[in-house]
């Protein structure tokens, strides 16, 4: 529990503990950043801080207070994300008790595991923005005075799923500060959200993690096998919510297929490569398509660590007796370039260009790059 159970952001954390020691804690923050870096793993722990019986820099994490931020259900806490539409909507009411049993249900479960986990993301089903309704709830309730002593602290997680309504709403409130009230927003996209929003918050960036953090928490905290989490750490990109999703799936069989692609690529038969990329893009799974190529990352990674310093260093460690045929095979060729090929499409992935596109253009590059070496 602590500043020091949040992964990295020394940066961020030295802000906001900062702002603590010298009582000048601002009435907004925005705390921004690419998905799965601990935005609202942040947010929460300087509510807790702040709501701590001992008022200091750091949480006692023993105290009534700490105690109810450990399940999240302090009284002078309220998050905020998106939510579907309530049942009374025409009356602009979405309070929780408007839900249907089992999004109520859902609710609670996915709170008390963002309590257990606050790299946790929050996904109720057909919620697709935080509404007008959730907003006013917002204002009526910071207008109030705190159940207990101590500040009111609001955490909008997701801020950019305000709609233009509640958005507006939400820019309102912020520019009537009360003295006992805190707005902590979270957000992957600050580019969607109201410029005006953004400069009434303090902004605090947080950055992607590295390679070296994500391993050791998933090390440390998920007792994951060190091979395993340096092969996860690898593919997360710095998003450690994505390491967690890594770790339950099965990269023996997708490393496979990152290979199995590579050989129908310089096998020369056209058939077979279309065949393969035909497969790949049937669902249309951006997601699935990002961690194939960032599993052939890692190979071409791998192969140009063993030609250069042989097996030491390498991640695909089970994938060694392969790994040595490949290099024994295609040891002339440009892996930098290789690499640098596969880095591209993965640009291109994410900036939504046409997924077959992507992949042959790709498959066209790695032929002519290793092929041509031989």
């Amino acid at each position: 529990m602590g500043w020091d159970s949040i992964i990295g952001q020394g940066r961020a954390k030295e802000i906001l503990q900062r702002s603590i020691e010298q009582k000048r804690v601002a009435h907004a923050y925005l705390l921004w950043g690419p998905p799965g870096v601990g935005k609202d793993a942040l947010a929460i722990e300087f509510a807790k801080t702040l709501l701590c019986d001992r008022q200091e820099s750091k949480a006692c994490d023993t105290c009534a207070s700490c105690t109810k931020m450990h399940i999240l259900q302090h009284p002078n806490l309220k998050i905020v994300f998106a939510l579907p539409a309530a049942r009374s909507e025409k009356n602009n009411d979405n309070g929780e008790g408007k839900f249907q049993p089992d999004i109520r249900e859902e609710i609670r479960s996915q709170i008390a595991e963002k309590a257990k986990n606050p790299y946790f993301h929050f996904e109720i089903p057909k919620a697709t923005q935080i509404n007008i309704g959730t907003i006013r709830d917002v204002k009526k309730e910071s207008s109030l005075a705190p159940y207990e002593k101590g500040m009111k602290i609001f955490i909008i997680s997701d801020a950019e799923m305000m709609n233009d309504t509640s958005a507006n709403s939400m820019l309102k409130v912020l520019e009537e500060p009360l003295s006992d009230t805190l707005f902590l927003l979270t957000t992957s996209r600050k580019e969607k959200l109201l410029p005006t929003i953004v400069s009434r918050c303090q902004s605090v960036r947080c950055e992607l993690l590295t390679d070296a953090d994500i391993e050791r928490a998933l090390t440390e905290r998920e007792t994951i096998p060190p091979e395993q989490a340096r092969l996860v750490s690898r593919l997360a990109s710095g998003d450690y919510s994505a390491a967690l999703g890594l770790v339950h799936e099965d990269l023996v069989s997708e490393r496979a297929e990152a290979v199995r692609f590579l050989r129908a690529t310089l096998s020369g038969r056209s058939v077979t490569l279309l065949e393969d990329i035909e497969g790949r893009i049937a669902e249309n799974d951006r997601g699935a398509v990002d961690q194939f190529l960032s599993l052939l990352l890692v190979w071409f990674r791998d192969a140009m660590l063993m030609k250069e310093q042989g097996v030491e260093g390498i991640i695909n460690q089970d994938q060694q007796e392969d790994l040595l045929k490949f290099v024994s095979r295609f040891g002339d060729a440009n892996f930098p370039a290789s690499i640098g090929a596969v880095e591209r499409a993965l640009e291109l992935l994410r900036g939504n260009v046409y997924l077959p596109l992507v992949l042959l253009s790709l498959s066209v590059q790695l032929k002519r790059i290793l092929l041509n070496a031989r």
